[in-house]
């Protein structure tokens, strides 16, 4: 069996892994143990690998990706039983008093919450946090729900770098080295983000005050004027 059968052979893995994903056949931990054990024994069989061979790849593989793993339950774990003891309601509510009917500190806010709530470095749980929290406020600001999930998904971008979140952590497994370690050089880059994401939550508050948000703006004027005339009639 010649490398290249080998490197076509590891695509299709890839490529069943994806599909099978992609059409909810199984889950993915199912997924992700069945397609390798049939590429091994495919290999075994055909005389590239050997059973020993095989066994030094899983073992390395585990000693590579073990602490990455740990981490990441670790991670899932606490901010999830944080999230569960109301630690970020807490939070978003003392934030909330300190904007009050601010456009432009309301956008500032929606990104300092998207970035506390992406600690855990889940999208579902940031959203769970951020958008059942800011949406009412932005209606009750007439402020535009895009504007909502731009700030805070730019945000979670940024936090995304955390040595628990996805990226990093596959990143580190590829380089061979602790998330930990990785994230020790990109903590510039996310500082640097972070105050980009910041700049852009007051251009966003700008641009929403603009258009007249807010409790006394434009929009509002807009909307009580509508509210009148269906009352008249």
């Amino acid at each position: 069996m010649s490398e290249v059968v080998v490197g076509l052979l590891g695509f299709a893995c890839i490529v069943a892994i994806v599909v099978t994903l992609f059409k909810s056949k199984t889950l993915p931990s199912i997924a992700f143990i069945i397609f390798p054990m049939i590429l091994g024994a495919i290999l075994v069989f055909g005389g590239y690998y050997s059973w020993e061979n095989i066994g030094k790849l899983i073992k390395s593989g585990f000693s590579s990706t073990g602490p990455t793993a740990a981490l990441f339950v670790f991670s899932v774990l606490y901010f999830g039983i944080m999230t569960d003891a109301g630690m970020f309601d807490v939070i978003i509510g003392k934030l909330m008093l300190l904007v009050k009917d601010n456009v432009i500190g309301v956008c500032v806010m929606t990104c300092i919450i998207a970035l506390i709530g992406h600690l855990d470095g889940g999208g579902a749980s940031t959203f769970c946090i951020v958008v059942p929290a800011m949406l009412p406020v932005y209606k009750k600001m007439h402020m535009r729900p895009t504007t909502l999930l731009r700030v805070a998904v730019l945000a979670m971008g940024v936090l995304n770098l955390m040595p628990w979140a996805g990226p990093t952590m596959r990143a580190a497994s590829v380089l061979g080295i602790e998330a930990g370690q990785l994230w020790g050089k990109l903590i510039p880059v996310q500082v640097f983000g972070i105050v980009l994401c910041l700049a852009h939550a007051v251009l966003a508050g700008v641009q929403e005050k603009k258009r007249g948000a807010g409790l006394h703006g434009k929009l509002a004027e807009a909307a009580g004027a509508v509210d009148a005339a269906e009352e008249a009639q």
